[in-house]
């Protein structure tokens, strides 16, 4: 690395372009993102800094990288795709990607990569989006065909083809609620989708959670998903000959987190459906390799119902997110912060379903809420 450094190539004018269209969608950073060719940057790098390397980087020049913050992406040919490793803060990401050209980070590469930092998309997600670029285009990508396929860390193999899950009819309003005695109250009041949410570490009490919250279920209509505990859930499931209708359970969501731990083909094989939540580009390639039943997309808005990986992505993001993953995962919802005030906001991109926790669970009249929350969503 020199002392002073020489920025990589850009295309100047299509970096300002797209910032000034889609600035207002998605967000500006305030600070000044550079992006260096490995030969070319300087010896002091930042957190606002990138490093582009032809083929992989030597550790030790990984590890200065690393202890100043920045982000490094190590870019080969084989045949004719990509493959970028991108390594930042946020961990590693392993991407193939059809390649356009012959030049791994050609300027106009710079450019789209330079305006999706500036607009706040973390580094993995601002490379899929400048791989998915279509040359000569300035509309935002949809095409996901063009979007990178995950190598790492892959739930499956890029070139294999996982037996997708049951699919979901759209859910509508979905409830995301601590404790059985929530799924008692909501189930008579015609909630089409609820989900437990129970935080215990107790296998006893899980249990007796999960089959409170089944019974209630069992024979309404109301869809119960059971969030995290899987394994309880699909022993609880195949009690009842996994029969959702005897069993009362319809369907298992996870968090990325706990993806690499399921078992996901017990999961497909039980017959349960499988949602799982997503916080952008990067983890929505990686989970659609697998066909989940519908993706969580956000969060949309602040939460305080729970400690979030990223920051609020907002609707900008919220409508392109779904628009790209319709035609993949036609089941979607929106999740995170949703009250009565922003539901029609949400609905408003098609998804269909909206999940709601505090908007239920912190109304003076539940009842009434639940009824304006219902309101809300287009007729059957």
């Amino acid at each position: 690395m020199s002392r002073n450094g020489v920025k990589a190539a850009v295309d100047a004018a299509l970096r300002d372009t797209l910032l000034a269209r889609y600035g207002a969608t998605f967000g500006t950073a305030d600070k000044a993102w550079r992006v260096w060719a490995q030969a070319d940057a300087p010896a002091e790098l930042g957190n606002a800094d990138v490093v582009l390397f032809d083929g992989e980087a030597e550790a030790a020049t990984l590890a200065r990288i690393a202890a100043a913050g920045a982000i490094a992406i190590e870019s080969d040919r084989e045949g004719g795709q990509w493959s970028d490793t991108v390594r930042s803060p946020m961990g590693t990401w392993v991407f193939s990607a059809r390649a356009d050209g012959d030049t791994a980070h050609s300027p106009g590469f710079v450019a789209v990569l330079l305006a999706c930092l500036a607009l706040h998309f973390p580094a993995h997600d601002a490379l899929c989006l400048a791989r998915a670029w279509q040359p000569g285009s300035l509309d935002w990508p949809v095409d996901f065909a063009r979007f990178p396929q995950v190598r790492h860390a892959a739930l499956v193999a890029p070139e294999s083809r996982a037996k997708p899950f049951a699919p979901c009819p759209p859910l509508g309003l979905y409830a995301v609620v601590p404790t059985a005695d929530w799924i008692e109250r909501l189930v008579p009041l015609a909630v089409p989708t609820v989900q437990l949410r129970f935080k215990s570490n107790d296998a006893q009490a899980v249990r007796g959670e999960i089959e409170r919250a089944a019974g209630a279920a069992r024979g309404s209509a109301s869809r119960l998903f059971i969030n995290d505990h899987w394994r309880a859930a699909i022993d609880h499931h195949a009690s009842h000959g996994n029969d959702s209708a005897r069993s009362g359970i319809y369907g298992i969501h996870l968090g990325q987190e706990d993806l690499d731990e399921a078992d996901l083909d017990a999961l497909r094989d039980s017959g349960l459906r499988l949602g799982v939540s997503t916080h952008g580009y990067a983890e929505m390639l990686r989970v659609a390799t697998i066909g989940p039943s519908y993706l969580a997309l956000g969060a949309i808005f602040p939460t305080t119902t729970k400690v979030m990986p990223t920051a609020p992505q907002g609707l900008g993001r919220f409508h392109a997110y779904a628009k790209l993953m319709q035609p993949v995962v036609p089941s979607l919802v929106g999740i995170g912060g949703v009250d009565a005030a922003r539901l029609p906001q949400v609905l408003a991109a098609g998804v269909g379903s909206a999940a709601v926790v505090r908007a239920i669970t912190e109304a003076d009249d539940v009842p009434a809420a639940v009824a304006n929350l219902l309101g809300m969503f287009p007729a059957a």
